[in-house]
């Protein structure tokens, strides 16, 4: 009796990778938890900034994401934190990383790691913008806000004694910027991960400008 034959391999999809830099986060945590109506006072550590009443936590080194035929997996690990304090207590918020599959938003609370800060409230789409000369695409990934979880809040509660709300937040954007080029030309496999067209050249990238939706994948 002849060997039955093996069966077939299942194919690997072969992921590429970029990294990604950018504004990243900016939130209105002063509006979505009242802090000084709880008589807690935020100041920013580590890189970060105010912008008018908001927060900016920039896009860190190491953020990448990761492609095939879409987008796949990704996350933006967001520059500083914010040292918040009541009293003669203060907690520190920091290593905030943003999956971008999943929309999950995590944070170190003081010394409790992997706290969930919130959700982007429509994750598996983005907002993709380029202007024309640039080599760059910019996606928006909050196009409809980030929910604050419960969790954030009460982990700040279990410091500083607050009992903070978790409101809807007014004002936030999730934003990454992606260098279309690899090496010296258009990167193929990142054009069509994004729905763009893949034989674009240098002059074709340069020449478009861009403002649509893109959808970064469910799978």
């Amino acid at each position: 009796m002849a060997d039955a034959a093996p069966p077939p391999r299942a194919e690997v999809a072969v992921l590429g990778s970029s990294p990604i830099t950018g504004a990243g986060l900016v939130i209105d945590l002063e509006g979505a938890l009242d802090l000084g109506g709880q008589g807690v006072s935020a100041a920013t550590i580590g890189g970060s900034g105010h912008i008018d009443d908001d927060v900016n936590f920039k896009v860190a080194k190491g953020s990448t994401i990761s492609y095939d035929r879409q987008i796949r997996s990704g996350r933006a690990l967001l520059l500083g934190g914010l040292r918040l304090a009541k009293g003669t207590e203060t907690l520190l918020v920091s290593g905030m990383s943003a999956d971008l599959k999943s929309g999950v938003i995590t944070a170190k609370v003081g010394l409790r790691p992997g706290i969930r800060l919130g959700t982007i409230t429509a994750p598996a789409t983005a907002r993709a913008t380029k202007p024309v000369g640039s080599t760059t695409i910019t996606l928006d990934l909050a196009t409809s806000g980030v929910t604050l979880d419960p969790a954030f809040a009460a982990a700040i509660d279990d410091t500083l004694g607050t009992a903070l709300p978790t409101n809807p937040v007014p004002r936030t954007t999730l934003t990454i910027d992606i260098d279309l080029i690899r090496g010296h030309s258009p990167n193929p496999d990142l054009l069509t991960a994004l729905g763009l067209d893949s034989s674009l050249d240098l002059a074709d990238l340069l020449a478009f400008r861009l403002d649509t939706t893109v959808d970064l994948g469910s799978s």
